[in-house]
């Protein structure tokens, strides 16, 4: 990834600040295109170092009384919808997410996790998305609902009722 450290310094952005946004959550927005670009790791650094070089540009303009999270989620969310229409093609949210065996070594998914993720797969795009977001990037309800520009409440409600989806999914 960028070493953002030398664009910090040429911007004179506070270095407390932004640094220590970027070290907490340069991994999970990693992880954020990781999931959503087939596990190519390359794709997701490319992302990740775009992503952050645009918060980066634009801290000054960012309102501390919001979530960084948020915001730097937000930032990552239209990235990639942007990344997919330049490249003039669609997530493809079926296709089975590990395609080597060094995938599976290196994230360490046991068979039980594998499985679940496997049925996340099969469920509609909108119903994935959600969960991936609360349960893989870790972001909170009223974190999604800024995202999604949802209530909070239709958040609770959506993310409960992709739960029961999956949960029947798996008794099968």
């Amino acid at each position: 990834m960028v070493n953002l450290f030398v664009y910090y310094i040429a911007m004179g952005v506070g270095q407390d600040s932004f640094i220590s946004y970027y070290e907490k959550y340069k991994d999970k927005i990693y992880l954020y295109f990781l999931y959503r670009v087939n596990f190519n790791r390359d794709t997701a650094e490319d992302l990740t170092s775009e992503v952050f070089l645009k918060a980066l540009k634009s801290f000054e303009n960012f309102d501390h009384n919001r979530s960084f999270q948020a915001w730097i989620y937000a930032i990552a969310h239209n990235h990639l919808v942007n990344y997919y229409r330049t490249a003039k093609r669609e997530v493809e949210l079926t296709e089975n997410i590990f395609s080597t065996k060094e995938d599976i070594k290196k994230i360490e998914v046991n068979y039980e996790l594998d499985l679940v993720l496997k049925e996340i797969n099969g469920l509609e795009d909108s119903d994935k998305e959600i969960l991936l977001m609360r349960f893989v990037d870790e972001l909170t309800n009223p974190e999604i609902a800024d995202l999604l520009d949802k209530e909070e409440g239709a958040i609770r409600t959506k993310i409960s009722r992709s739960l029961d989806k999956l949960r029947k999914k798996l008794e099968k």
